[in-house]
């Protein structure tokens, strides 16, 4: 299955019936989910970035801290690109 793209959302059409939806509410709707989309795909992309520094600095986030999996920070980064790509990949 192809992934969606915001430009996808937003070139969506819908066909219009007689009692159909209102225009103006579901175009509004569209704005907010490209908005949300394209915010998830940009976080999505920094976590990436970030996993990779970390997979070629020895895996070391910052100086002094260990690249531990269960170090708070690792895990927590993780955990939010573990979401995003459920999100993004569903």
């Amino acid at each position: 299955m192809k992934r969606l793209t915001p430009e996808d959302i937003f070139n969506k059409d819908f066909k219009h019936v007689l009692r159909g939806y209102d225009i103006e509410e579901v175009n509004e709707f569209l704005d907010l989910v490209i908005q949300s989309y394209e915010d998830v795909l940009e976080e999505n992309e920094y976590l990436k970035e970030q996993v990779k520094k970390l997979k070629k600095g020895g895996g070391k986030p910052f100086p002094g801290r260990s690249a531990d999996p269960y170090d708070p920070i690792i895990k927590e980064i993780l955990v939010r690109l573990e979401k995003l790509e459920k999100i993004v990949f569903r």
